[in-house]
């Protein structure tokens, strides 16, 4: 047996520059542990010693370059809830790379000066400058674009080549879903990627070959951020996957509760619809999850996480969690999907998620369905003024707003009926659905908080996404129609109106005011401003009535001057069909009101001369 590593450098392999490696797991239950590599040979093993006092067993100075794989034998103690009857081979619990999601699949050493060497250096943009793009990794690309992979699923170098036609966009951040592994080999194509088999790997499926994910998802997050965007990733930590669970009664101890025998990372965990949860009563799984985060803040270099269904998790533990990653790496958007009035999940009653929890913000999750009610004519002055806010929280970028629906929206199988918003309302050849889809985004981009838009709304993509591909099924993102004669013009409203938001800062800050609401028309106006002077005025129409000749009046709030249209989202270059407008006038206010031409399901914005 190998003397227990002294150094006190993590969890996991570790590999050195003299070409030697540590490693380092925790398993409590264990009598033996041994690593096995494949380096200088096949099966070549070692065994690991257990540092005193602890349930870490350890070794370093073993001759193992990095690509080597590995995995651990365990061989239980016996002992209530142990299973003894033979040795457990398992996939190191923190290995960053991994050959699969199968239970015999190998981890791989990593070079740890991947990490650090020829880095691009990157400031993470401020709270309020925050413009997502959320987009699937394997389903991005491959449809009708030319990129052809053993799978139907594409990687993050295919990935890496679009990020020009995001940035393009007017977006400064994508945010992925995840992407450490799951079943997508298994499967034989890449599901949404919610049932983790590994927290500390990345998808292997997502890399040309297994052994280069930590460096092409390096070279990914340093290519956008070397043209302005930032990167956030979402991140499971409710609950691990239903089949190939790395973690399930790891070191052969099959303790549970309620007869969910999953062991030491489930022991007393939550259950969920999607999987077991972690023990986050333990400080082996709190330190865990949370060296999980810091990976991806310290040595990737992510600008933000996305905690997935956080009512699932004990507060206590995502209390802990999240304030020590705002203590280390203040700079970094931390954003909840919270939904503590889900009874099926949630394990608490509802915290503040800012202040108790901790987070930067949260997704805004009635925000899409609502959008729904109001394109479909329900209680359009009042749910819009509700989308709009009082902006009272100086901090608007506490909310993350997806009016036109997220993946959860968009996704469809047999359990979730999502479709796009263009499909929702009667498909892209529809001027109306095409009309209210330009509104949505529009009426997103303007409003206080952090605008997110789903991959492939920009080009008026109707239908649903799913990554699955079969044979006659393919709802992949389509690049033969995403920039077509009807995308086309989406695409360049998006990129117009975000541009609008990046060159008028008061649509950035917290400050503004409705100022007029119609519901006999269903027309509301808000101004936004800022301390600077920059003042805008915004006017949303969710009807289909049209005023030309000036003839529509709106208040102002007794504000005066001169103002000028500086976008349509009904003008005719983004689609618009027999739409009216304002632009090349100099409008000037009248006893606090302004009178405008205005466009069918359309926003208008006007800049205060």
């Amino acid at each position: 047996m190998n003397a227990p590593s002294q150094k006190n450098d993590g969890m996991g392999s570790l590999s050195y520059p003299d070409g030697s490696a540590r490693f380092r797991v925790w398993a409590p239950f264990a009598a033996r542990v041994e690593v096995i590599l494949d380096h200088p040979s096949p099966n070549t093993t070692f065994a690991l010693g257990n540092e005193s006092g602890t349930p870490n067993w350890s070794a370093d100075g073993i001759a193992a370059p990095p690509d080597t794989r590995y995995q651990y034998r365990i061989t239980t103690a016996p002992g209530q809830d142990n299973d003894t009857s033979q040795p457990h081979v398992r996939t190191d619990a923190r290995a960053l790379q991994v050959e699969g999601s199968c239970a015999a699949c190998q981890g791989y050493l990593v070079d740890p000066t991947l990490f650090t060497k020829n880095r691009t250096p990157f400031v993470t943009p401020p709270f309020q400058d925050f413009l997502i793009y959320q987009l699937h990794v394997g389903s991005f690309t491959g449809r009708n674009d030319g990129v052809n992979n053993p799978y139907p699923t594409s990687t993050f170098v295919d990935l890496q080549q679009r990020l020009p036609y995001i940035r393009n966009l007017g977006f400064n951040a994508i945010e992925l879903l995840p992407i450490s592994n799951f079943q997508a080999d298994v499967g034989g194509e890449a599901g949404e990627g919610y049932g983790p088999s590994d927290m500390f790997a990345s998808e292997n499926l997502y890399a040309t070959s297994p052994e280069k994910a930590v460096a092409e998802l390096i070279q990914l997050i340093d290519a956008a951020h070397r043209i302005g965007v930032a990167v956030i990733l979402d991140v499971i930590y409710n609950h691990a996957s239903l089949t190939n669970n790395r973690y399930w009664q790891y070191d052969g101890n099959c303790s549970g509760d309620d007869g969910i025998p999953g062991g030491i990372y489930h022991v007393h965990g939550h259950h969920t619809p999607w999987g077991e949860g972690f023990a986050t009563w333990q400080r082996e799984v709190k330190d865990f999850l949370l060296d999980n985060a810091r990976m991806y803040f310290r040595d990737y270099g992510v600008d933000g996480l996305r905690f997935d269904a956080v009512q699932a998790i004990d507060p206590a533990a995502v209390s802990e969690i999240v304030w020590s990653l705002r203590r280390e790496f203040p700079s970094k958007y931390l954003i909840a999907e919270y939904n503590p009035g889900d009874s099926g999940t949630s394990v608490a009653p509802w915290q503040d998620p800012y202040g108790e929890l901790g987070f930067c913000a949260t997704w805004n999750m009635d925000s899409p369905w609502r959008m729904y009610d109001i394109l479909n004519g329900i209680n359009v002055v009042d749910f819009l003024r509700q989308r709009i806010g009082n902006f009272s929280d100086p901090n608007p970028w506490h909310l993350v707003n997806y009016l036109t629906g997220s993946h959860d929206q968009i996704y469809n199988d047999s359990n979730n009926g999502g479709y796009y918003l263009a499909q929702r309302f009667g498909g892209r050849l529809n001027g109306y659905a095409r009309a209210k889809c330009r509104l949505a985004w529009a009426l997103n981009a303007t409003l206080p908080g952090t605008p997110m838009l789903f991959m492939g709304t920009e080009g008026h993509i109707d239908g649903f996404w799913n990554p699955w591909v079969g044979p006659g099924y393919d709802h992949r993102l389509d690049w033969l129609r995403i920039g077509d004669d009807l995308g086309g013009p989406m695409q360049r409203m998006v990129a117009d109106v975000n541009n609008v938001r990046w060159n008028h800062p008061a649509l950035r800050s917290s400050a503004g005011q409705i100022t007029h609401t119609d519901s006999a028309n269903n027309v509301v106006a808000f101004k936004r401003w800022n301390d600077s002077g920059d003042v805008l005025f915004v006017v949303v129409n969710a009807s289909d009535g049209q005023w030309g000749n000036t003839d529509y009046a709106v208040n102002l709030a007794g504000d005066a001057g001169s103002w000028r249209e500086i976008f349509n989202s009904g003008a005719p270059v983004y689609g618009g069909i027999n739409a009216v407008g304002n632009f090349g006038y100099v409008l000037n206010a009248t006893n606090g009101q302004l009178r405008i031409n205005l466009a069918s399901w359309s926003v208008h914005i006007f800049a205060k001369s």
